[in-house]
């Protein structure tokens, strides 16, 4: 099972769909990214050797935006921001409740409060 940008990648779903698993990726990018390295769109992943796998982490990584768990600390760091200087928006994230102003008389109530190691 090949792991590209530390996703690992099924050997028996099709590699578009794949891809498309790792986070800040989409369907669309994927489509792109797997007809860049050379891959056809019934390829699976199976399919994918250890070179042509290194060639799409390649190409995965020298796209602008971050990708994976650099993605994810980035979103994480810019709410651990907010709660820390105390906006509006940090407090709805730390209470658990809708953020962009959606009604919470009966809806968003489900929703677990953010657990941030933020005083």
């Amino acid at each position: 099972m090949p792991f590209i940008v530390g996703t690992p990648i099924p050997e028996d779903k099709v590699l578009v769909q794949s891809v498309s698993h790792i986070y800040g990726i989409g369907l669309s990018q994927s489509k792109t990214l797997c007809k860049k390295a050379g891959f056809g769109s019934d390829s699976r992943g199976s399919h994918v050797t250890f070179f042509k796998g290194k060639n799409l982490e390649n190409l995965a990584e020298a796209t602008p935006l971050p990708l994976g768990a650099d993605l994810r600390r980035f979103k994480n760091d810019k709410i651990r921001r907010l709660c820390a200087i105390s906006t509006y928006r940090g407090s709805r994230h730390r209470k658990g409740l809708p953020v962009r102003g959606q009604r919470t008389h009966t809806n968003a109530k489900k929703r677990p409060p953010l657990k941030l190691n933020v005083s």
